[in-house]
């Protein structure tokens, strides 16, 4: 009997190790919105350099061929998911923009962000998750532009937050503010830039509390969608890059994303810590990863960019190993890098980040 129980029992310890070590391995990834050529290739690529998850755009979440080998490599595919970043909607439907406190729609360049009010615009949102997770099955989803409107790619370290925008301002916005806490705005207030003074002046507390409610429930209902498909999914949020005091509580003020309150609703947090571009030293990258680690009971995933993006300056080999070094160093869970696609046009860059995360 007890040779029988050793028989048995050894071959589950060597399972329950094996499910240990995964659980612990860091989460190596690669954001990956389209790609040429052999998934095979690709993934046999990824297995040589560490990178073991992939935050796919939906087309390729949505090819078979490109499901099978990344299951076949042992690659997990988290599905990357817009939510108030929509201009083709927007275009379909000019009404449903979101309106900053100066009463302009929240649009600046390519950014341009959907009211997350619309309870037409949030079941379409969460129907669409649904069947996503429902037919493709993913390992997981991983919730983007999940935060009220601003630009933060162009936000740098000397900017004013008294000029930051504050959203979204529009009547369905304001009447349900006004509904659900309580307050009633004077009938004097003739436009709607005159109502955002007023609020903000006078119950700005009771607004950002609101607001940031808006995006935690939004958060909220995707991840019940999406576990009712898919009970096991994992859950990982994009963050902006800024700690929690930054820019006069900016994150909490303007994003409307409530650290605290996300992390309990998903597995990772995952600031977008693009340093280069936001003239930000590499150093920075560890320094946002500790600040929300100390808000959350999330692990942190900081996102790193490979290659220079909106600023003319060169990202060297050198920022790039500092910056890869940073976003590594604990408490961090490991790191995601924006993105494939950039990094395959430096073979150097693919070089060092290949050395740097096998030596770990």
């Amino acid at each position: 009997m007890l040779k029988y129980f050793i028989s048995l029992s050894i071959p589950l310890l060597i399972l329950l190790q094996a499910c240990s070590n995964k659980e612990d391995q860091a989460l190596v990834g690669a954001k990956i919105y389209e790609h040429q050529g052999s998934y095979k290739r690709l993934f046999r690529q990824w297995n040589r350099m560490g990178i073991n998850t992939g935050f796919c755009s939906q087309e390729l979440i949505s090819d078979p061929e490109f499901m099978n080998e990344a299951r076949e490599h042992e690659i997990t595919t988290f599905a990357i998911f817009p939510v108030y970043y929509n201009p083709e909607e927007i275009a379909r439907k000019p009404d449903l923009a979101a309106i900053l406190q100066n009463g302009e729609e929240a649009r600046e360049e390519w950014v341009e962000f959907i009211c997350p009010s619309r309870e037409d615009y949030r079941q379409q949102i969460l129907n669409h998750a649904r069947r996503l997770v429902r037919h493709q099955q993913p390992d997981g989803i991983s919730i983007d532009f999940i935060r009220h409107f601003v630009y933060w790619e162009k936000v740098y370290p000397d900017r004013d937050p008294a000029s930051l925008p504050i959203s979204c301002f529009d009547s369905v916005c304001l009447e349900n503010f006004q509904s659900e806490c309580g307050i009633t705005l004077p009938a004097e207030l003739g436009s709607n830039p005159e109502r955002a003074r007023w609020i903000l002046n006078n119950h700005g507390d009771a607004w950002i509390s609101w607001h940031s409610g808006l995006i935690t429930g939004m958060v909220k209902d995707i991840v019940e969608a999406t576990r009712e498909e898919k009970p096991d999914i994992l859950v990982n949020v994009h963050l902006v890059p800024w700690a929690e005091n930054d820019f006069n509580g900016a994150m909490l003020r303007v994003a409307g994303q409530d650290v605290r309150a996300l992390s309990e609703l998903c597995d990772y947090l995952s600031p977008m810590t693009y340093a280069h571009m936001l003239k930000r030293p590499p150093g920075w990258v560890h320094d946002i990863v500790d600040d929300v680690h100390q808000q959350t009971a999330a692990r942190v995933l900081p996102s790193i960019q490979v290659g220079k993006a909106y600023l003319e300056n060169e990202f060297d080999l050198e920022e790039f190993r500092q910056t890869l070094e940073a976003a590594l160093e604990s408490p961090s869970s490991g790191v995601v890098i924006w993105s494939w696609e950039r990094l395959v046009r430096e073979p150097e860059k693919v070089k060092l980040f290949r050395d740097i995360i096998q030596a770990r």
